[in-house]
């Protein structure tokens, strides 16, 4: 049924402030992505992992230190069945979680737009894999750092409708292999710098920041082509 505002999930990350001292573990969610979602139609909804762990994991290699049990992920699914679209955030830590909800969004053709960790999530959710990129692409506080080009015949060339453009750069890990899904967008370097999966209504990993680019129509046509998507 067509919805006239879609109901978005962004899935928390969980933070403790890099501080061993502090006192209180946060779930948080990114303040800019849900204002844009906002501002193009969608009601956006918090999504919090069902289970009782209070920390996670502690980096994005992808070596989970907490799972869910079948009961937990059935409570996780039930929250993201809530939502006519999911979001997976960027951050500096990766947790099963995510990629439980990837791997769900992808066998239910629920439209999922994964930014920065939010791509590798899903590159390893479909069977992919990542590595460490070089240091030149991990320029926090940049805005735009280097250009990418967008592959003829992608999702993603068809939003942005253009051949090359610059984006910002502040990640340590890039898909090396991937499954179920295709590049459709390469740095200078040759590092993929976005994904997504044919034939589903909306799947797209991108290891850009969008949501700082957003005064760019190009790149804000992204979150709008989404946004859509979860309409559907």
């Amino acid at each position: 049924m067509n919805k006239t505002r879609p109901i978005i999930g962004i899935v928390a990350k969980f933070n403790d402030f890099d501080d061993p001292n502090f006192l209180w573990r946060r779930q948080v969610f990114d303040g800019l992505t849900r204002s844009i979602l906002i501002k193009h139609g969608a009601n956006v909804l918090g999504i919090l992992p069902q289970n009782q762990a209070v920390d996670f994991n502690d980096n994005d290699a992808g070596n989970h230190l907490i799972t869910m049990t079948k009961e937990e992920e059935k409570n996780f699914a039930t929250m993201l069945n809530l939502c006519d679209g999911i979001v997976l955030q960027g951050g500096a830590n990766s947790d099963y979680y995510e990629e439980f909800a990837a791997k769900y969004c992808y066998d239910n053709n629920i439209p999922l737009l994964g930014i920065c960790a939010g791509y590798n999530n899903i590159v390893r959710s479909l069977g992919g894999t990542t590595t460490t990129n070089d240091d030149s692409h991990n320029k926090f506080g940049e805005k735009l750092v280097h250009d990418i080009e967008i592959v003829s015949g992608t999702l993603l060339h068809k939003i942005v409708n253009c051949n090359n453009i610059k984006v910002n750069s502040i990640h340590s890990w890039v898909a090396d292999k991937l499954n179920n899904l295709v590049a459709n967008c390469y740095s200078p370097d040759g590092y993929i710098e976005g994904v997504e999966a044919p034939n589903k209504k909306f799947i797209m990993g991108l290891k850009f920041h969008p949501e700082l680019l957003a005064d760019n129509p190009n790149i804000d046509a992204i979150f709008k082509k989404f946004v859509e998507s979860c309409k559907k």
